[in-house]
């Protein structure tokens, strides 16, 4: 059987830290039509500022889904109810005299920036909210873009001022929706190990054929890159496959037939399938 695992698909997390460190900040998404669209998008119309340095735990995504069952008089379970749903974001800023992360964390008007200076202020005012953006690196070309259009800091972690580490800020922050939307994950595939693309796979798994009728049909593939070259093994008898994957001839050769087929790209990489063909 052949191996249909795809390394295209194997993704990491980690940041981007040409584009703008990978975290960036900015003014609430107020409608769809500010979400972007590609891992490339440019976030200029919401404003979006570098966050900085984050620890190397990353980024935790949680997303929270409360639900109940309703029962019968026997307790057999008939119904189940949604009665919650959120989604959270967990990071640890590490610049702690980041004035826009400092802004997210103690308030906006609690946070004056004189330049050199800045004066931070905690009280019980109520936090602002932010659309937020991570940006991450996946592997051998992939991307990926993470975007809540609205979030706003719910809880932050004990704040330690000693000479071993560094002062930071980790930070929850809840993902309110925006036309329903609450994070949007924009994943551009990359490629394989190798830097070209996964060799081309069958999309054609199986024909039937009419037995004494002229058979005249195409194989098709997807992925790699054409040109592709066919060839096959087991066909039934009187059929042939030409190396553009044409499929050509007259067969009474009844039955239910496991055709081996190999279909390799313009780069030399190839897939090997089994097909079936049914002649009746």
């Amino acid at each position: 059987m052949a191996d249909l695992r795809n390394r295209k698909n194997v993704i990491v997390g980690a940041p981007d830290v040409e584009a703008s460190g990978g975290i960036t900040i900015g003014k609430v998404a107020d409608n769809k039509s500010q979400f972007p669209e590609t891992v490339d998008a440019k976030l200029d119309a919401l404003e979006h500022g570098p966050a900085g340095y984050v620890s190397e735990d990353g980024v935790v995504k949680t997303v929270d889904r409360s639900t109940d069952k309703i029962k019968d008089w026997n307790g057999d379970t008939i119904l189940i109810t949604q009665s919650d749903h959120s989604v959270t974001l967990q990071v640890t800023f590490m610049e702690g005299a980041n004035g826009e992360v400092l802004k997210m964390i103690a308030g906006e008007s609690n946070v004056q920036d004189n330049g050199d200076t800045l004066r931070v202020v905690d009280n019980a005012d109520e936090l602002p909210h932010r659309s937020i953006a991570f940006t991450i690196k996946g592997g051998n070309g992939s991307k990926i873009l993470v975007f809540a259009p609205d979030a706003q800091v719910t809880e932050v972690g004990e704040v330690n001022y000693v000479r071993s580490d560094v002062i930071k800020y980790q930070a929850t922050l809840e993902c309110f929706g925006v036309d329903n939307v609450k994070l949007i994950s924009l994943i551009k595939r990359g490629t394989d190990a190798k830097g070209t693309t996964d060799a081309p796979m069958v999309t054609t798994t199986s024909l039937n054929v009419t037995s004494g009728a002229e058979v005249n049909e195409t194989l098709a593939a997807d992925g790699g890159a054409a040109p592709y070259m066919w060839n096959a093994t087991g066909l039934p008898a009187g059929l042939t496959l030409a190396t553009d994957g044409k499929l050509t001839g007259t067969t009474t050769d009844a039955g239910a037939h496991t055709v081996h087929v190999v279909v390799g790209d313009s780069t030399g990489k190839s897939r090997n399938q089994d097909i079936t063909i049914t002649v009746a």
